[in-house]
């Protein structure tokens, strides 16, 4: 069986089904995940044995993954979905990543044949809602993009969009924060999932200036301040960690905007507090930069 090298980690208990390999976009500068691997959509016969061999890989789970980076351009790609969901009837969700400018430019009855054959949630990178950053980095979409794709997947599915703090760095954090939570509040995407920039890829060295730890959680601020929209935020990932020697300090905030908003922006105030105290007393803290660099953690 053929498994997708990545899946986010809300689908850590999911079946994984290998649809395409790799990314058919593959430029953006921030993202190494698939830089060596060749885009090709795998042959439909291979994907339906893949699905035919899930209880033989897998315990059994009421969620399933479609990878890599972007199935929905899979030509059988309906025909495959409606397989998986007929194969495992316990299923009661089946999601995949999907890029914002494939959903934009997608037909809607292309999206509700998904729909009917049992796709349910779709992982989408937006990264930045500033279009100066987006092309800064080649993300290949523009905010509208992003706000189109947003309105017309979610009349069918679950949506996620992930958000990159730190993307334009110190100098454009201010106008990438609201920007950013501009276009979420348009889109209206189900859950909003943070990733910190970590630098992976040599194209990104001296581009961009990673954020410290006060700025990191100052851009998180202001994010979550800038969001008025219905939404489940959350920094479910080691790159938004903030450690001491002694361990992390800061694990990110989760909840639902807005009933849980204050006491996110409270725990955010009070790692600020914190993270100034340590440094006047001489205790350095270190970002996913940081961790990445000295090699204590892997992305």
């Amino acid at each position: 069986m053929e498994l997708p090298p990545f899946r986010p980690p809300s689908e850590a208990f999911s079946y994984l089904i290998r649809v395409v390999r790799g990314c058919n976009w593959n430029r953006c500068l921030f993202c190494s995940m698939y830089k060596a691997i060749k885009f090709e959509q795998r042959a439909k016969e291979e994907i339906l044995r893949d699905i035919d061999e899930i209880p033989k890989y897998f315990p059994k789970s009421n969620s399933a993954f479609l990878g890599d980076s972007n199935p929905l351009i899979h030509k059988d790609i309906v025909e495959i979905v409606r397989y998986l969901k007929a194969k495992r009837p316990e299923l009661e969700r089946i999601t995949a990543y999907a890029r914002i400018k494939t959903i934009a430019n997608m037909q809607e009855e292309k999206l509700e044949e998904l729909k009917s054959a049992g796709l349910t949630r779709l992982h989408m990178g937006l990264e930045s809602g500033d279009d100066e950053i987006l092309g800064l980095v080649q993300k290949g979409i523009t905010a509208e993009d992003a706000i189109k794709a947003g309105k017309k997947a979610g009349k069918f599915f679950e949506t996620t969009y992930y958000v990159i703090t730190g993307l334009g760095g110190a100098e454009r954090s201010e106008r990438h924060a609201k920007n950013t939570a501009r276009v979420i509040n348009e889109a209206k995407p189900t859950f909003v999932r943070i990733r910190n920039l970590t630098i992976t890829n040599p194209d990104m060295e001296g581009l961009i200036k990673p954020l410290g730890a006060e700025e990191q959680l100052l851009e998180l601020k202001n994010l979550i301040e800038g969001i008025k929209t219905e939404t489940y935020f959350t920094c479910d990932h080691v790159s938004n960690y903030l450690f001491t020697e002694r361990g992390p300090i800061f694990t990110g905030v989760h909840g639902r905007i807005p009933e849980e908003k204050e006491e996110m922006l409270r725990l955010i105030e009070d790692t600020l507090e914190t993270v100034k105290a340590l440094r006047k007393a001489g205790v350095e803290v270190f970002t996913s930069n940081d961790m990445f660099r000295m090699g204590l953690i892997s992305l």
